[in-house]
C-alpha cells in the first residue's frame, strides 16, 4: 500500500471533517441556548412577547418551553457524539435539527429574529451534517 504524505488520509477530507466538528459544536451550543430559552419560557410569562394570546399555534408557551428544554439536552448530547465522529448522532441530528427548525417556526410571530436565527443555524447544521459525510468520516480517522 503506497504511504502518503500530509496529515489528511487518503480519500477523506480534513475540511469536511471539520464542517461536522463545526455542526456539533454548534449542535452543543444550540443546545444550552434552547435549555435557557426553554427555562425562561417556563418561568417567565412575558417572555416570549409579542402576542396577547398564552398560545403559539395551539401549543401553550410554557409547553413550548418544556419541549425547547427536552430537545437542548437532546441536541448538546447529539452534538457531543458527532464531534467523536458516531454514525448515529448524524441520524439524531438531522432528525434534531428538522424538529427543532418546525418548532421554532412556530415561534415565528412572536419572536421572529430569534425563531430565524435558530432556523438558520439549524440549516448551517444540516448541511455539515448532510454534505460528504463518507469524506468526513475518513477524514475524522474512521
Amino acid at each position: 500500500m503506497p504511504e502518503t504524505s500530509g496529515s489528511q488520509p487518503p480519500g477523506g477530507s480534513a475540511a469536511w471533517a471539520s464542517w461536522v466538528a463545526f455542526g456539533g459544536i454548534m449542535m452543543m451550543l444550540i443546545g444550552v441556548f434552547s435549555v435557557i430559552a426553554g427555562l425562561a419560557a417556563v418561568t417567565d410569562d412575558g417572555y416570549i412577547a409579542g402576542t396577547s394570546y398564552n398560545d403559539v399555534f395551539l401549543v401553550s408557551f410554557k409547553a413550548l418551553g418544556f419541549f425547547w428544554i427536552a430537545l437542548g439536552v437532546l441536541k448538546a448530547w447529539a452534538g457531543f457524539a458527532l464531534i467523536q465522529g458516531r454514525e448515529w448522532a448524524r441520524i439524531v441530528t438531522i432528525v434534531l435539527v428538522f424538529i427543532s427548525a418546525i418548532s421554532h417556526m412556530l415561534d415565528l410571530t412572536s419572536q421572529p429574529f430569534l425563531s430565524l436565527l435558530f432556523i438558520v443555524v439549524d440549516l448551517v447544521i444540516l448541511y455539515a451534517v448532510t454534505v460528504r459525510w463518507e469524506e468526513a468520516k475518513i477524514g475524522m480517522g474512521d
